[in-house]
């Protein structure tokens, strides 16, 4: 069952396009609790596909946990911004668990300006048993 999802190791998702809206970024700093009028760089967690869309997860286990997020900041974001962002996903490692087996996945999302400019780098693990 692990050997589909290290063969799919590389695989990259649909790409997306995303627009920082006001409306939804104010449900977000209320959710959040921030007065400070920045965009969060969190707030691009909004616009990841979860669960991920990996076909070849379907072969392993039966639900999603998410095993932790990481952001790296690289430019600020503003109002305003398109956001451009296509998941990968990047490893896999099997573990066993007081109720079995799980795959730990690890995904990356870059999310950059039209232009190219990385702006959000995310790096997540989640969990398949």
């Amino acid at each position: 069952m692990i050997e589909a999802l290290q063969e799919a190791v590389g695989w990259t998702g649909p790409a997306r396009e995303d627009v920082v809206e006001r409306r939804h970024l104010e449900f977000y700093r209320h959710a959040i609790g921030d007065t400070s009028g920045e965009v969060p760089p969190t707030f691009t967690a909004c616009f990841l596909d979860e669960p991920p869309s990996l076909p070849a997860a379907a072969s392993y286990g039966e639900g999603w946990l998410n095993g932790g997020d990481r952001f790296e900041y690289h430019a600020p974001l503003r109002e305003g911004d398109v956001l451009v962002s296509r998941p990968r996903f990047t490893g896999v490692a099997e573990k066993s668990g007081r109720a079995g087996p799980m795959a730990l996945l690890t995904f990356e999302t870059e999310f950059r300006r039209p232009d190219g400019e990385l702006v959000v780098r995310h790096v997540g693990t989640r969990i398949r048993k």
